[in-house]
């Protein structure tokens, strides 16, 4: 595993918009990016978002190999900059219209914080034709590595995703489809 840097932009961009381009599913990912217009390019705009948010107020890990990518995020405070960020997906990946649904949607994450400090495991993704190979175990076990003093936090809509968190140790605090779609909200000590 290595850290990213803002050279690796491309390549963690191009890891998370192949994992998820084909996942047609209701998920947190297709609540956020507006239906209409070119799918692609909002997807692109969205994981473009989260990896420049998470080399800001995180961390951003690629698998040796160059296909898997896990990002983080430890303190992500208001700045300009971030605002900056957040105003240009609104505009390239979200939608005008879409706002107040995906404000609902950050709201009711938020409830589910934990109160203690922790570190938000905010997205993980492998390249679809080595998905299943463990790349993504060996890179959540690295990774996880870096915050072994922390508590980490992460919600996931899938079943396979909540299983895959599950079997690496861990734990469903409360589930929902209040959003229309399944999600579960998963802690490890």
């Amino acid at each position: 595993m290595k850290k990213a840097t803002h050279q690796d932009r491309a390549l963690a961009v191009d890891i998370l918009h192949r994992a998820f381009i084909d996942v047609l599913i209701p998920n947190s990912i297709n609540f956020v990016i507006k239906s209409s217009g070119n799918r692609s390019k909002r997807l692109k705009a969205l994981m473009e978002y989260q990896f420049d948010l998470s080399i800001l107020y995180g961390n951003v890990f690629l698998s040796n190999d160059n296909k898997g990518c896990v990002l983080y995020l430890d303190h992500a405070k208001f700045s300009f900059k971030r605002l900056i960020l957040e105003i240009k997906l609104l505009f390239t990946c979200i939608g005008i219209e879409n706002t107040f649904k995906v404000l609902k949607r950050e709201k009711l994450l938020k409830n589910f914080h934990p109160k203690e400090n922790f570190a938000h495991l905010w997205l993980m993704a492998v390249i679809p034709e080595e998905q299943g190979n463990g790349i993504g175990t060996q890179l959540l076990k690295e990774s996880l590595e870096i915050y072994n003093d922390k508590l980490i936090y992460v919600e996931t809509t899938t079943p396979e995703n909540r299983t895959f968190y599950t079997k690496n140790d861990f734990v469903i605090f409360h589930q929902t489809v209040e959003l229309d779609y399944p999600l579960y909200f998963l802690t490890k000590a």
